[in-house]
């Protein structure tokens, strides 16, 4: 076996041996039905089949992700959550966190949230550092909630009501969207944010989203934090509703994963097939796009 090879595969063992030590001593942490929920029934049972070496690495289909409710002495009806998903490197890479915060306004859940990042960003990686972040949240949360009752009552506040009452599109680019946990997180995003449009996997990715400004403004914050090699906006629509549901603006029915006759094999550097791309654009009045994306004007597939 080639050493470099058998290093990362005896490296990620010990990564993963970690995350299942700290998810142990989470479960321990918050042993009450609701306070900490895994996205799978079965994922600690597979990564332990592959720390004990039953299973290669290629038969890994899943990674570690979970929710941890957070009672704070200021939000006791209303806990926070901690929604967490491990890349299998973790903790030599830093974890997927984001939190939801039902008590806090928008404003005041961003302040959070760009807080609770700087903190995890300080952090050293090489070590699992979830246990600190549900600390810093349960000293620190009630700052902004306290900043969210002065905003609330204070006189001299001036309400936008932009997100209330307008309409985004947003049009991303990514260099690749390969990894099938990239993949699960846009679309369970864009479905819990209430949002249309698509997500195209391979090289490059592209995604739309569409919906009420506040939740295509939340899942682009999201977004962004994974890791990337390269993502961007390329055009944003902004709209006034005038009283209409964001749903009379949508050019999507819904929010889907395309899967456009996959070129270039199996495993990763496939694409689709871009001449269906553009008709499906074109489907969806926003041939437009094509353009944008890729510099040509193009052809439909069946050109």
């Amino acid at each position: 076996m080639n050493t470099d090879v058998e290093n990362s595969g005896i490296q990620l063992q010990e990564m993963l041996e970690l995350q299942l030590a700290e998810v142990e001593m989470l479960q321990s942490m918050f042993p009450n039905p609701g306070e900490f929920t895994l996205d799978s029934k079965t994922v600690l049972e597979e990564l332990q089949s592959y720390v004990d070496g039953r299973i290669r690495y290629e038969y890994l289909g899943t990674r570690i992700g979970f929710t941890v409710k957070i009672l704070t002495s200021s939000t006791p009806e209303n806990p926070l959550e901690l929604v967490c998903n491990f890349p299998h490197e973790y903790p030599s890479i830093l974890p997927e966190v984001f939190t939801r915060a039902p008590a806090m306004d928008r404003e005041s859940h961003r302040h959070l949230s760009e807080d609770l990042h700087e903190f995890i960003s300080s952090v050293e990686t090489g070590q699992i550092i979830v246990g600190s972040v549900i600390e810093w949240l349960q000293e620190n949360a009630h700052r902004y909630l306290k900043e969210d009752l002065d905003l609330k009552n204070s006189s001299s506040r001036q309400i936008s009501n932009k997100e209330e009452t307008s309409f985004t599109r947003l049009w991303i680019y990514s260099h690749h969207i390969y990894s099938k946990f990239k993949r699960r997180d846009i679309v369970d995003w864009a479905s819990e944010l209430g949002l249309n449009g698509f997500s195209m996997p391979g090289k490059p990715g592209i995604i739309c989203v569409e919906g009420a400004t506040e939740g295509v403004d939340e899942f682009w914050y999201r977004i962004r934090r994974l890791n990337w090699k390269r993502i961007m906006i390329k055009e944003q629509e902004v709209m006034e509703l005038d009283g209409k549901k964001p749903s009379v603006l949508c050019k999507f029915l819904k929010f889907q994963e395309l899967e456009l006759e996959v070129q270039g094999g199996k495993g990763r550097n496939y694409h689709m097939n871009l001449g269906k791309f553009k008709e499906f654009l074109e489907e969806h009045d926003s041939g437009y796009m094509f353009l944008m994306y890729f510099g040509i004007e193009g052809k439909s597939a069946g050109e």
